[in-house]
């Protein structure tokens, strides 16, 4: 009979998080909580700062000398990039 009781409990149990869901989707009032805050200029500047040099460049042949070289206008010019990659997770195309 035990079992039983364990069948019947566990059902129970999956049938009230199944309607706790459809509740909370009627109490949702259409606003968005972001979790993770937008990458900084701080951020990109750190990394810039902290990466070695002689390194082999990626798929858009950019040496990150290049990068450390252009320094605070490096920062404005990767930041909108870092941010629409880490928005998205998707790569831009050109």
């Amino acid at each position: 009979m035990e079992k039983e009781d364990i069948k019947k409990r566990w059902r129970e149990y999956t049938e009230e998080l199944y309607k706790k869901d459809t509740q909370s989707i009627d109490e949702n009032d259409g606003s968005t909580i972001e979790l993770e805050p937008d990458i900084s200029e701080s951020e990109i500047k750190w990394t810039l700062e902290c990466i070695a040099n002689n390194k082999t460049p990626g798929i858009d042949e950019i040496p990150v000398e290049l990068f450390k070289i252009l320094g605070a206008d490096a920062v404005k010019i990767l930041l909108p990039i870092c941010q629409q990659i880490w928005k998205t997770q998707q790569w831009p195309k050109d």
